[in-house]
């Protein structure tokens, strides 16, 4: 029951992060890229991301009586729409905080918001014992509340003026941000859709299982977010081509050093994390960690490479490859849950993201060629294959195998830490 339960709350959650981009057109993105152009003016910026935010939320609002038809909406709407609002007006705000040079600023968000959701969910779920209401609820208050925190803290109140609009800025802005808006659905499609066919086709308690099991991958994400956080703002410096070129491409040996082996040790500890950020009737999700974690470590790297698109102004071309991801997805998701199920569904999302960054890697060359090693990239990939393999099939002593692998990968990215960690010091 227990299972089921979290498939249902987990179909919520995503269901309103389905609605977030297209409420928001995106614009979040529009702050950071123009938010950080020295020439921008941070006031214009700051006001049209919290307008087009109200505004899309306003029209939302007018839609909610078609909404209100979805059955599993059904009473729960105007939870969905809060999340939807916290999320969108947190997302503003927390960009245009790094767009101010609040970097610790920005890191201290994460974890408070972290923190305050954990702590909402203990309070909203085991003391006051309120479902799905509780589940979605602590994730509203946990935005709302760091908003506040971050919007006070950088006085983001005195950038906030409707005379600083601009039709010219917004237009542009725009511009950028709404071709952002179906490749973030078609993100969503590759890492959300899978749910909603394992329920169609399978049930809802197969559908919490696999949720259970996207969220020990996550680690890996975050860390590489923490990471493109910390690199993003020089990403867009002005230099000349040779000299992005060489930035770049040491910056892809450092993050994919670091999602190579953060994977690795993922997949290498997927049952132990399973065992204790879930319950024992969950258990069963660490199957399909490895294979997922494989995915999201390529994710990653085609993350990083769509920088580029965001450096180059090229959102369209992040369109089109995520589309070619998301078609893919749905074709191999169609086919291979009806053989294989829930694991058929991590296949596909593999083989998704291998798409995306494969397209990526050769069409960015036309405009930034990034220096990386083919055989380091190959072996690391086929290293991680190896974990998966030993873990699926649970070959004798494969924890050792296993970790044998994970050593091999840091002794195959050594010299790019090893340098990165030279130049922090």
């Amino acid at each position: 029951m227990a299972v089921i339960y979290y498939g249902v709350t987990d179909l919520l959650l995503q269901t309103g992060n389905l609605i977030i981009p297209i409420a928001s057109v995106g614009i979040a993105n529009a702050v950071i890229r123009y938010g950080l152009e020295q020439a921008s003016n941070k006031s214009g910026v700051f006001t049209t991301g919290i307008a087009a935010t109200l505004s899309g939320f306003f029209l939302l609002l007018l839609l909610s009586p078609l909404l209100g038809r979805i059955e599993f909406l059904s009473g729960h709407l105007w939870l969905v729409l809060l999340y939807v609002l916290a999320a969108n007006v947190h997302s503003v705000c927390n960009q245009f905080a790094r767009t101010m040079g609040h970097i610790r600023l920005f890191a201290a968000d994460g974890v408070l918001r972290t923190v305050l959701t954990i702590l909402f969910n203990i309070l909203l779920l085991a003391v006051f014992p309120m479902g799905v209401t509780g589940y979605v609820l602590a994730n509203v208050l946990a935005d709302g509340i760091t908003t506040a925190f971050v919007f006070l803290y950088a006085k983001q109140w005195r950038y906030f003026r409707l005379s600083s609009l601009s039709r010219q800025d917004t237009a542009r802005m725009l511009r950028y941000s709404v071709p952002l808006v179906p490749s973030t659905l078609c993100s969503w499609v590759i890492n959300i859709s899978d749910r909603y066919l394992i329920a169609l086709l399978i049930g809802s308690s197969a559908t919490g299982i696999y949720a259970v099991a996207n969220k020990v991958p996550s680690v890996l994400m975050t860390v590489a977010n923490i990471f493109t956080s910390a690199w993003q703002i020089s990403a867009l410096a002005e230099r000349p081509k040779a000299e992005k070129e060489r930035f770049f491409s040491n910056v892809y040996a450092t993050y994919s050093a670091i999602a190579f082996i953060t994977g690795s040790g993922v997949i290498l500890t997927a049952q132990l994390s399973t065992r204790l950020l879930a319950a024992p009737e969950y258990y069963e999700a660490w199957q399909y960690v490895p294979v997922l974690t494989l995915a999201t470590t390529f994710a990653c790297l085609g993350s990083f490479l769509s920088s580029i698109y965001m450096v180059e102004q090229r959102s369209g071309a992040t369109l089109v490859t995520t589309l070619l991801g998301a078609v893919c997805n749905l074709v191999f998701n169609f086919f291979l849950i009806q053989f294989w199920g829930a694991m058929g569904a991590a296949i596909s999302t593999l083989f998704s993201y291998l798409l995306i960054f494969a397209v990526r890697a050769a069409h960015t060359r036309s405009m930034l060629r990034i220096r990386w090693s083919v055989c380091r990239l190959l072996s690391s990939a086929l290293l991680l294959g190896i974990q998966c393999i030993l873990m699926e099939v649970d070959v004798p002593l494969w924890p050792i195998w296993s970790g044998i692998c994970l050593l091999a990968l840091c002794a195959i990215h050594f010299e790019p830490l090893l340098s990165a960690v030279q130049k922090s010091l």
